[in-house]
C-alpha cells in the first residue's frame, strides 16, 4: 500500500474530538486559586471519564496551541515501542557527549547514559533526540495522525520538532489524545501500552493510581532565566485500572522555578477539589 494511500485511510478513521470526550463542560470557579496562582497564566481541562463531563479553567485558552516540550515523550515512547526503535523500555543508550553534549541548565541525571524507562523518568531530552534516526518520517507522521496529535507538523531529521514550536498542541487535544489512549490505545499494542504505563506511572493514593508527563520551556528560547511555559498531562485510573480521569494543565509564569513543581501540585489540588483525585 503506497503511504499516501494509507494516509489518506488513516484520516479517515474516526477519531476523537472535543465533542466526544467533553458532553458537557463546566467553568472551574477561580476565586478560592487566585492568590496561590499569582501572576501565573493557567489553562486546565479535566474530563470524568465515567460520564463525559469535564471542567475547564481559562476556557479560551483551551484550543491555544502550544510547544509539547516533554510531555510529548508520551507518545514518543508509544511511537519508538510501536516502530521497533527500541526493543524494550530496558533498552539502554550510551550517552555521547560529542554529539549531545551538556547544556548549563541540565540537571545531572541526564549527564549519563539513560534506558527508555530512565529517559522518561529523568524526562533526559537527548535520548529521545537519539531516537529520531530509528524512526522514518513516515512513521512519525502516520502515528501523529492517529494520535490526531496537535497540528502533526516536523521537519523530516529533525530532532527539535517537539522542542521549537514546529509540533504544537493545545489542552483540549491533549486531552483528547489521552482520551483516545484511555478508550482504544489508539491503535497501540496492547503490550506496548503496558510498558509504557510501567514507566508512566506517578504515584498512587487511596487505590487511585496518576500516569502524567511534564514538559517546559523558554518562551524566549534564547532566554533561559526568563519566562517559561510548560505542561502536566496525564489520567488516573482506579484500583480496578479502569479509567477515572484524564487531564492537562498549560502554565506561563515569570520563571521555570514558578512553574517546576506547581504545574503537578496544583493540577492534583483542581482533580482533588473535583473529587477525581484523593485529597
Amino acid at each position: 500500500m503506497k503511504i499516501n494511500t494509507l494516509f489518506a485511510l488513516l484520516l479517515l478513521t474516526p477519531v476523537m474530538s472535543f465533542a466526544d470526550v467533553c458532553k458537557t463542560t463546566k467553568p472551574i470557579n477561580t476565586d478560592p486559586y487566585i492568590a496561590e496562582m499569582g501572576t501565573r497564566k493557567v489553562t486546565f481541562l479535566a474530563v470524568d471519564l465515567n460520564n463525559n463531563h469535564c471542567w475547564a479553567m481559562n476556557e479560551s485558552g483551551l484550543n491555544q496551541r502550544h510547544s509539547p516540550y516533554s510531555s510529548f515523550k508520551i507518545p514518543h515512547t508509544l511511537i519508538a515501542l510501536e516502530t521497533g526503535a527500541v526493543k524494550s523500555i530496558d533498552e539502554r543508550f550510551e550517552w555521547d557527549q560529542k554529539k549531545y553534549p551538556a547544556k548549563d541548565f541540565w540537571p545531572e541525571t541526564w549527564k549519563q547514559s539513560h534506558t527508555l524507562a530512565s529517559a522518561f523518568k529523568h524526562s533526559a531530552v537527548w535520548y529521545y533526540k537519539a531516537l529520531v534516526p530509528r524512526i522514518k518520517p513516515a512513521d512519525y507522521k502516520k502515528w501523529l495522525v492517529k494520535f490526531n496529535y496537535g497540528n502533526q507538523t516536523f521537519t523530516p531529521g529533525s530532532n527539535e520538532f517537539w522542542l521549537n514550536n514546529e509540533l504544537q498542541i493545545s489542552p483540549a487535544e491533549q486531552v483528547e489524545f489521552i482520551a483516545c489512549l484511555l478508550k482504544n490505545r489508539c491503535g497501540v499494542k496492547a503490550n506496548h501500552f503496558a510498558a509504557f504505563e510501567s514507566v508512566a506511572l506517578q504515584e498512587t493514593k487511596n487505590g487511585l493510581s496518576l500516569y502524567a508527563k511534564t514538559g517546559s520551556g523558554p518562551i524566549d528560547p534564547n532566554n533561559n532565566d526568563g519566562a517559561f511555559e510548560g505542561w502536566y498531562v496525564g489520567y488516573i485510573k482506579d484500583a480496578n485500572a479502569k479509567p477515572v480521569a484524564a487531564f492537562a494543565i498549560y502554565m506561563e509564569a515569570e520563571r521555570f522555578a514558578a512553574l517546576k513543581d506547581y504545574r503537578k501540585a496544583f493540577s492534583l489540588r483542581l482533580l482533588g477539589d473535583l473529587g477525581l483525585w484523593g485529597n
